[in-house]
């Protein structure tokens, strides 16, 4: 059953890999309106203008200082909590001049809404993105919008950025979203086929690196199951630093 499941939604992907992506919202005071493909609108109340408002505001300062926003970045992280909780990833990825611009709990859709802060201030060769939290218990919002608002992302940077390089990280399995291991799995491979058959996007496979035949490694996350611990960016840092140095 798991394999038809995951089978059906790598077809999806197949037949809408090829079309423009597209997401506009309407915001309100509370919520947001987003229209998508095959004309269809979907509400949520993220509250987008005050929701970790606090950590935003930090990288829209960045944004305006010197040297970082005048000068050429290697690589910048965009994405969550899992980003945001990377202490090291400054020395993990020397010699490279990184930026880590992750944040909060943060969807796909709070980086879009955010994009003009997280990203467009920035001049830089690469960018790394890592966003799990559209496919969580608390979330209803369907896969293919999920991967649609990837594709609307990548299409922002190859329009802004023509030069540089997309890399999209696995969503990661965690031991306290277990239950959500099959759906994880389902996007992955939408974004992975995408990847694969996009110019300048690359896919980044953490998520197989992470389990054992148990099941998801508990050695790599904190008390919460949910964050990585040192061990956890340790594996990361493997992965991830010879995309971004070759």
């Amino acid at each position: 059953m798991k394999n038809n499941y995951i089978a059906i939604i790598l077809f999806i992907s197949l037949q809408i890999s090829c079309l423009s992506a597209f997401a506009q919202f309407k915001d309100t005071d509370t919520s947001a309106i987003w229209q998508i493909a095959y004309k269809e609108t979907f509400r949520d109340n993220l509250n987008y203008n005050k929701r970790y408002s606090d950590q935003i505001a930090v990288i829209k300062e960045k944004g305006k200082s010197d040297p970082v926003s005048s000068k050429e970045i290697d690589v910048l992280f965009v994405g969550s909590s899992s980003f945001r909780g990377w202490r090291t990833v400054y020395q993990d990825m020397a010699p490279l001049n990184v930026v880590n611009n992750g944040f909060g709990g943060a969807t796909i859709r709070d980086i879009l809404y955010h994009y003009d802060i997280v990203v467009k201030p920035f001049k830089f060769k690469k960018v790394v993105l890592y966003v799990e939290n559209d496919v969580s218990p608390s979330q209803t919002i369907k896969q293919y919008v999920i991967f649609d608002l990837f594709r609307t992302f990548a299409s922002k940077i190859a329009a802004d950025y023509p030069d540089a390089t997309l890399y999209i990280v696995s969503l990661k399995p965690s031991v306290k979203r277990a239950d959500m291991l099959e759906r994880q799995t389902a996007l992955n491979g939408m974004l992975k086929d995408y990847a694969d058959n996009m110019p300048k996007i690359e896919y980044i496979d953490v998520a197989s690196k992470m389990m054992t035949p148990q099941g998801v490694d508990p050695t790599l996350f904190i008390g919460d199951k949910l964050h990585m611990n040192a061990k956890g960016y340790q594996l990361w840092t493997e992965i991830i630093k010879p995309y971004l140095i070759k």
